[in-house]
């Protein structure tokens, strides 16, 4: 494995989360608030921008993104 992989990849966990949820039956909406250490946040940010290729207002306290119709919101913590 390279040493230079990037060690956290949230979006990646939180679309598998959102495909498991969307198989449900039982579930209609979703919303998933997940907090973020404040010294964690940054990288959270930059690899949201990286996928949604937009640039985030880096002073927020909170952020939600959309995927496959659940809403994770990300808080700083």
């Amino acid at each position: 494995m390279e040493q230079n992989q990037k060690q956290s990849k949230i979006l990646e966990d939180c679309a598998e989360i959102a495909q498991s949820l969307k198989s449900n039956p039982y579930i209609s909406t979703t919303q998933i608030t997940i907090h973020i250490p404040k010294n964690k946040f940054g990288e959270i940010l930059t690899e949201i921008e990286e996928f949604v290729k937009i640039k985030v207002n880096r002073t927020q306290d909170k952020l939600s993104i959309d995927i496959n119709e659940v809403e994770f919101i990300f808080t700083r913590g």
